[in-house]
């Protein structure tokens, strides 16, 4: 008699343990079609910017910002070139770009190390073919673009240039360095640092030659290159930048009650994706377009921001 209980005990345990198992599994399948179907749905967030030190003239003024476009299998470049096709309905001046053109792409790796192509060169040709494609691409102001830490690491290993690849598109690099874009005789700065993590950290050469007055808008992969900058005076012993625009963090990708998971930052309020304002400073970080390594969020999503800027007419 005893026996046949222990025996319907282990039954009833086993059935209970396939059960949990099952459950586990269903869970952890739900859970993972959430996040691709949320790392699968872009939002085009549109935005006005008031900047004090706006011409009057670019007031309207519209700008499409992407950064962390990470190219891998999963987040391929047709399906790429196809949202760059339908944002050019937004009819933008400007396209700035943040950096990271390519992933860490898993997949490939697996199927490189198979047949013995080399990774690097697979990578270039989807950097090279991405800003290709942008050759189409129409702006009234210009296409500008800086460098990610992926895009160093890529442009390093291979011995092959960003800033060529960009040329093939219209898009001109800034990587430590500023110009000028000029509308009816007035002007903006478009300031581009190089990837703070792999670049040189060059905290002068960004801000030379700008004073208080002119309109800065600041263009970096990493958002702690702003706080770095922005530590920096003008000629005038002013503060140069206006705004900045930025990536690199995907808002943790994963983000739980409010906890960025996955931030390569330091674990700040100040790093956190959005808009902030830091000593006058107008900072968006942005979640970016595609994770890392593959295109799966919590709590986060893909991103592309139409911004409008506006002379500011009070402080």
């Amino acid at each position: 008699m005893a026996g046949k209980k222990k025996k319907k005990a282990k039954k009833t345990g086993g059935r209970a343990s396939r059960f949990a198992l099952r459950a586990l599994l269903l869970i952890a399948a739900l859970l993972l079609a959430a996040m691709f179907l949320q790392g699968s749905v872009v939002q085009v967030i549109r935005v006005d910017l008031p900047l004090r030190d706006l011409p009057q003239v670019f007031d309207g003024v519209k700008i499409v910002y992407l950064s962390d476009i990470h190219i891998t299998a999963l987040n391929s470049q047709d399906k790429v070139s196809a949202l760059m096709r339908q944002l050019e309905a937004v009819k933008p001046d400007l396209l700035l770009l943040g950096g990271d053109y390519t992933g860490n792409d898993l997949i490939a790796r697996i199927v490189a190390q198979r047949s013995g192509d080399l990774y690097g060169a697979r990578q270039i040709q989807n950097r090279d073919m991405f800003f290709f494609a942008l050759a189409d691409f129409q702006t009234t102001l210009g296409k500008f673009a800086v460098p990610g830490d992926m895009d160093n690491a890529l442009e390093r290993s291979a011995q092959m240039s960003l800033s060529d690849a960009a040329e093939l598109g219209g898009v001109r690099l800034l990587r430590d360095e500023w110009v000028r874009v000029t509308k009816d005789g007035q002007s903006v700065v478009l300031c581009g640092a190089d990837d703070w993590r792999t670049g040189l950290q060059d905290t002068r050469s960004p801000s030379r030659g700008l004073r208080g007055s002119d309109c800065v808008i600041l263009l970096t992969h990493n958002p702690e290159a702003v706080f770095q900058l922005a530590a920096q005076p003008g000629e005038d012993g002013g503060s140069w930048i206006d705004a900045a625009l930025c990536g690199h963090t995907l808002g943790g990708q994963v983000s739980l009650m409010g906890y960025e998971l996955f931030n390569p930052l330091p674990r700040e309020d100040k790093y956190r994706a959005g808009w902030q304002i830091e000593n006058g400073t107008k900072i968006l970080i942005s979640e970016g377009l595609s994770g890392g390594f593959l295109p799966l969020r919590l709590g986060t999503g893909p991103q592309i921001h139409v911004i409008t800027l506006r002379k500011q007419t009070t402080d």
